[in-house]
């Protein structure tokens, strides 16, 4: 809880600090996040290729497999409830917009691309919009709250509910959430909802 409580913190505190323009001549700091990012991520595959590569890999079974089409399953089925609760979009664009399954940097572009032609760019870019806040809510949500999803709803819930995320920005809370076993697992969801997006957002966009 305190580690999720300290997420809340810093990224609070990374958007006081652009508001109040603090950083506006060093914006180029930003350049530096994804090399960050990078690291982290490597020092974690290091850790995890010099001490339980081959057993982990040994231990992988089909959950890993399935468990990313069921992370698509959940979220496409969620997104069929809202439809039925607030109904203000075609059923097509609820399940576009949550076929972003986390990837905030990328859906929020592919419907903006996908739907202006038919829908027009006033209804692309508000649909691109919900995509881009709903995918952060997602992200930020899977960063604070993996220990509360374990406790509640067991070993796989923090991977699922990371989504495309699992594989970069969200793995390290995973990884202390959950052990090094969930390394495999969030790699591969990672690798399958990376390819999932761009296909379901278009299948969906398409209708």
């Amino acid at each position: 809880m305190k580690g999720s409580l300290l997420i809340v913190l810093v990224f609070a505190l990374g958007i006081l600090t652009g508001y109040s323009g603090i950083m506006g001549t060093l914006t180029a700091v930003s350049d530096y996040s994804m090399p960050v990012l990078y690291l982290l991520i490597a020092i974690i595959g290091f850790e995890f290729g010099n001490k339980n590569l081959i057993p982990t890999l040994k231990k992988i079974t089909k959950t890993a497999l399935i468990l990313p089409f069921l992370t698509i399953g959940g979220t496409l089925l969620a997104a069929v409830v809202t439809f039925f609760l607030l109904g203000n979009h075609p059923l097509n664009d609820y399940l576009a917009m949550s076929s972003g399954l986390g990837y905030y940097s990328l859906a929020p572009l592919l419907i903006m691309d996908f739907k202006k032609a038919s829908a027009g760019i006033d209804a692309a870019t508000e649909l691109a919009t919900i995509t881009l806040m709903a995918n952060m809510v997602r992200e930020i949500t899977s960063l604070t709250c993996a220990p509360l999803f374990k406790r509640l709803f067991g070993f796989y819930s923090p991977i699922a509910a990371a989504g495309v995320a699992s594989i970069d920005v969200v793995l390290p809370v995973i990884v202390r959430t959950c052990g090094n076993s969930a390394i495999p697992l969030a790699i591969v969801q990672g690798v399958v909802l990376e390819i999932g997006v761009p296909t379901l957002v278009f299948i969906f966009c398409s209708l």
